[in-house]
């Protein structure tokens, strides 16, 4: 018989009622689900590859951007300095779709890295997503 050692986690509400939602879902006691997920993570790595490490670097320098340059309208608007709303229109529109891009990218890394992790667990998920 294998010896076995007992640990204790705390969690607030809402995250447990996240694990006793996770063991439901997957038809795993909560012990099981949480063995599993340890045993996963160490097979599947980190959540962020090397490379996707560098694209979060990447976006977080265009987001400290993006940041400097709302700032700089601020401070023209607070001035009297700004240019027409109507003016200003396409640049918003390009801020838009640049925040779009950025929210797909990093939800692709996410979600991937949840797929290769509940895999790992032998805990897949149907097809619609359930």
């Amino acid at each position: 018989m294998t010896k076995k050692s007992r640990h204790r986690i705390d969690l607030d509400e809402a995250d447990h009622a996240l694990l006793v939602m996770a063991a439901a879902r997957f038809g795993l006691t909560r012990s099981e689900l949480m063995r599993r997920l340890v045993r996963a993570a160490l097979d599947v790595g980190p959540a962020l590859s090397e490379e996707n490490s560098r694209t979060v670097g990447a976006l977080t320098s265009q987001v400290r951007m993006v940041g400097r340059n709302l700032m700089q309208v601020l401070h023209a608007i607070h001035s009297g300095r700004a240019v027409h709303i109507a003016d200003a229109e396409p640049v918003w529109a390009a801020l838009h779709e640049r925040v779009r891009e950025m929210d797909e990218e990093l939800t692709a890394m996410t979600v991937a890295f949840g797929v290769r992790l509940r895999a790992s667990a032998g805990m897949a998920v149907g097809a619609s997503g359930e």
